[in-house]
């Protein structure tokens, strides 16, 4: 920490806040420092720290700092946190600095109530906020220029924006592919550059062009949808059944890919209007409403076609009225059976299969509650090997095993012994401790790799990039690819075979202590009252329908008085201690045998003595 001084003995300490910057304008923080220092050195102060983001500044206050990911920058400007990191600091006691300047105030936020907000938290710390384009001494004349300063950002960005819409819909209404990757059955077809200035320096401008190998597979999924029974699961389960002749779309992010036809890939093609030939734009929101889909009238759309078309714009028309008649629509002449009352599910959301599925809710005769996995029906994928096409576990017997093991091993008076029993090896030393090291270094890898992926996919598609310069870029994208899947598959292979660590005796016996005893009395509770119990232990239940058994997983937390707080956390056994506050919580798992299925509506009181850990 440097620090000057300026008058007599008066110290004056500056964090430099160059404020927020795009993605591809980094240079911004290292032109931001030089003037805010120039600027502090006339005043006889020093910089001590150094706060910046790179991200967009219309965020909200809350959403600051989430997006910045500084992988692949090279910025040598030592960063001591951002937005809210400065805040923080200014709280600090003692406070390491008196003032906060940042170039511009725009360079703070381009959104007012982002700026109002920060300028009021760091005055209320004692920290005066400053600009270098300002001056220094409050007045009302540099109270009036910030808030015109402030009213100049925001006007800047609007209008910004306004001419950036406004350029996109002039692009599309030409028939140009305004951004992003190809829709699913097309590819991009380079043309030269309307504009001969840019066309001079090599740019070009995209429009669309079949894909010889995709084009097939969107006609295919057309006709199947309009012209026979088939809804979305059934085409699903088709496409899949042979993955290379039907090669499923490819997301940009490498997290959301699966490798497989889903039902919400197939949506997407049958709800997009450029396989009508059109170019379209404006189709979804995407700051305004999270990317939900615009009303048709808000569409942008061509003049004329602009690219081969796959379906006719009547067959695209017909999507939403055959979607409405398909809707829970039986494929059978059977007559429906009157709905039953709604049944209530005890252990909804909290049940999975083995095999990593959720099972859902469903009921057999009218009466009796069970839960399913169905994995062509819940993915519309292939089923896993060996997996059955149907798993069903009865609600009674999950209820039986559950109640049974809670009035145990948490309500039961024999608790502490019980898990005094089962954790008799707690204590010793965790040997995948190394494992855990590992997997930690390759969860930072894979976010490393996948920001430098995204930069260069970003870079390709800027239509500013010359043809000198793609051909480098999509070879450095499939090297990030091919080690983004190396770093996965080990962390996979990793997670596969590391055990949990033990949980903390001590910590159990902590928790089990705060906790009422109910023993045989927790069956007589109310689905209502049993529900809020299951929700507050954060139960989880995976079912093995091989050897009729379920793990029961649970959180015990509990909260404290005073200087001793017990605070929730979702995590796995062990204490940590900050600021004098114990958090303590504990994961524990149990593997119970199930009733019989013969016996599985009666319930049948049995020993935990066999649980395990």
């Amino acid at each position: 920490m440097r620090e000057a001084s300026k008058g007599s003995g008066f110290k004056v300490k500056f964090p430099i806040s160059p404020g927020n910057c795009y993605p591809t304008s980094s240079h911004r923080v290292r032109l931001s420092c030089p003037n805010c220092q120039g600027a502090v050195a006339k005043r006889g102060g020093r910089i001590v720290a150094t706060y910046y983001e790179i991200e967009t500044g219309t965020s909200r206050y809350d959403q600051r700092g989430k997006a910045t990911n500084l992988a692949g920058y090279r910025i040598s400007i030592p960063r001591a946190g951002g937005l809210h990191e400065l805040v923080a600091d200014a709280n600090r006691v003692p406070r390491p600095f008196d003032f906060a300047i940042c170039e511009n105030i725009n360079r703070l936020a381009r959104n007012p109530a982002v700026t109002f907000t920060v300028e009021e938290q760091l005055r209320t710390a004692g920290v005066t906020l400053l600009c270098a384009d300002e001056p220094f001494e409050e007045s009302f004349g540099s109270i009036l220029l910030r808030h015109i300063n402030v009213g100049l950002a925001r006007g800047y960005h609007f209008d910004l924006m306004r001419k950036t819409r406004e350029g996109r819909q002039s692009g599309t209404r030409q028939g140009w592919h305004m951004g992003g990757i190809p829709p699913y059955g097309y590819q991009f077809s380079r043309h030269e550059h309307p504009n001969p200035h840019k066309r001079s320096r090599g740019l070009t401008r995209s429009r669309l062009d079949l894909d010889p190998v995709r084009a097939p597979v969107v006609r295919r999924i057309f006709d199947e949808y309009l012209h026979s029974p088939r809804g979305l699961d059934e085409i699903c389960q088709l496409l899949n059944g042979d993955l290379d002749r039907f090669p499923p779309p490819v997301p940009t992010d490498p997290a959301r890919r699966t490798g497989a036809w889903s039902r919400s890939s197939v949506w997407s093609i049958l709800r997009n209007p450029k396989y009508t030939g059109f170019q379209v734009y404006n189709r979804r929101a995407s700051k305004t409403r999270r990317g939900r889909r615009n009303h048709p009238d808000d569409w942008t759309w061509s003049t004329e076609p602009a690219h081969p078309a796959i379906v006719t714009t009547d067959e695209f028309q017909q999507v939403d009225a055959v979607a409405a008649s398909k809707a829970r629509s039986r494929r059978t002449n059977a007559p429906a059976r009157p709905d039953p009352k709604p049944a209530h599910y005890l252990f909804h959301g909290m049940v999975r299969c083995d095999c990593g599925l959720r099972m859902r809710g469903c009921r057999r005769k009218q009466t009796f509650l069970y839960y399913q996995c169905q994995p062509s029906r819940l993915r519309g994928r292939p089923l896993p090997a060996g997996h059955p096409s149907g798993i069903y576990v009865a609600e009674a017997a999950l209820l039986d095993g559950v109640t049974g093991f809670l009035a145990t091993a948490v309500y039961g008076p024999e608790r502490t012994s019980y898990w005094e029993r089962v954790l008799a090896t707690a204590d010793a030393p965790d040997p995948a401790a190394p494992a855990r090291a590992r997997a930690a270094e390759l969860e930072r890898e894979v976010a490393d790799l996948q920001a430098r992926l995204r930069r260069q996919v970003l870079a390709l598609e800027d239509e500013q990039t010359t043809t000198e310069a793609r051909q480098p870029i999509a070879e450095r994208i499939a090297e990030l690819r091919r080690d983004l899947a190396e770093r996965q598959a080990a962390l996979a292979k990793i997670g596969n075979e590391t055990p949990q660590p033990p949980p903390d005796p001590a910590a159990v016996r902590e928790l089990l202590a705060t906790l009422p005893l109910y023993g045989e009395d927790l069956r007589a509770l109310s689905p209502a009252r049993l529900r809020e119990l299951l929700e507050g232990l954060h139960l989880a239940i995976s079912y093995d329908h091989k050897e009729h058994t379920a793990q029961i997983a649970i959180t015990l937390t509990a909260a404290g008085q005073g200087d001793h707080q017990v605070v929730p956390l979702v995590c796995s056994g062990g204490t940590s201690h900050t600021r004098g506050t114990t958090a303590l919580a504990v994961r524990l798992a149990a593997t119970i045998p199930l009733p019989p299925k013969r016996q599985r509506h009666s319930v049948a009181h049995r020993s935990l003595a066999d649980g395990g850990v």
